[in-house]
């Protein structure tokens, strides 16, 4: 009886393991460098810091989009053929994006505050 009660605990752990997909929040920003970024003046900035938050909204709910498809063709590669989840591929390219995005992001925003622009 006391091994039937672990079976569950053990499966979860080894499902929740085995993706190398991440969620939105999970990726990091990618250190980018802030020169081309100082040469713009503030209105020019501006309009870069809305266009990266809004491929950065896009990237991050493809990447959220991806990390949930994967979970779930884990799920079932595990419930109907377990070695199948060994060939599940992640989002690495998704979140490689959004990684990229985040960096751009950090670098206008010290370009406006070497510009000493009003955010």
């Amino acid at each position: 009886m006391k091994n039937f009660l672990l079976l569950p605990i053990v499966i979860s752990m080894i499902l929740v393991s085995c993706s190398s997909a991440q969620k939105a929040t999970e990726v990091n920003a990618t250190r980018v460098s802030v020169a081309p970024y100082i040469k713009m003046n503030c209105q020019e900035l501006a309009t870069e810091m809305n266009d990266l938050v809004r491929a950065a909204e896009a990237a991050g709910a493809q990447v959220d989009s991806e990390y949930r498809s994967d979970k779930n063709a884990e799920l079932a590669a595990w419930i109907l053929f377990a070695p199948a989840a060994f060939w599940i591929s992640g989002n690495q390219e998704e979140t490689a994006k959004l990684a990229s995005i985040k960096g751009q992001l950090e670098a206008v925003q010290e370009a406006q505050k070497i510009n000493s622009c009003v955010r």
